[in-house]
């Protein structure tokens, strides 16, 4: 797809590794006033990555790491790209489930319909909070808590609001991605999803 426009958004792209297999999780940023500079982009993906590993990483197997997140201005073709690095494996000592196997969180907005929701597939999720294919319950609380630090305007980072990224309407691509702010954050079901794409012989 060619460049699509989404003006005054931050895209933060969490990447994470799991035996040899890259694991990538999409989030979404708007700034108000002023717009995207390098280093109020650089201010928001070192904090994502501060929140991921001391939110989330730690709630995941030992066996993934987080290893980067790179931000990018999406207001432009040509804008800024900022990378904040650096290893920091899950805190749990246990065995992860397959690589494909995620806990899918989704991200809801005041509309309606799949341009105004979004979702993260998270990996590494320990053996022992999955019975069958049923997440444990407060496994699941402390996920969602985890993401709900990011919802509101200001409230993870000054200027930023957490969104939602629609690029296309009725199957065809808007002129510009419109951003609509996440209001909740939720679990739509207790079971595991799959992502191919994070199986052996995929990725990186």
């Amino acid at each position: 797809m060619a460049f699509q426009a989404v003006p005054n958004v931050a895209q933060v792209r969490v990447e994470g590794v799991v035996d040899s297999q890259l694991t990538i999780n999409d989030l979404y940023f708007e700034i108000s006033g002023g717009g995207i500079t390098a280093v109020n982009l650089e201010a928001i993906t070192d904090a994502v990555f501060a929140w991921h590993s001391g939110e989330v990483t730690p709630n995941l197997s030992q066996d993934w790491s987080l290893v980067r997140c790179v931000g990018i201005d999406l207001t432009a073709a040509d804008g800024a790209e900022v990378i904040t690095s650096g290893v920091t494996p899950g805190g749990a000592d246990v065995e992860a489930a397959p690589n494909n196997v995620a806990a899918c969180i989704s991200f809801r907005t005041a509309n309606r319909g799949r341009s105004f929701r979004g979702r993260n597939y998270i990996p590494g999720i320990p053996n022992d909070q999955v019975t069958l294919n049923t997440l444990e319950t407060e496994y699941l609380a402390t996920l969602q808590a985890a993401y709900a630090l990011l919802i509101g305007a200001g409230t993870f980072v000054a200027g930023w609001q957490f969104v939602v990224v629609s690029r296309f309407a009725a199957g065809v691509q808007r002129a510009e991605g419109i951003a609509t702010p996440v209001l909740t954050v939720q679990f739509t079901t207790p079971y595991v999803r799959s992502m191919r794409s994070r199986e052996i012989g995929h990725g990186a």
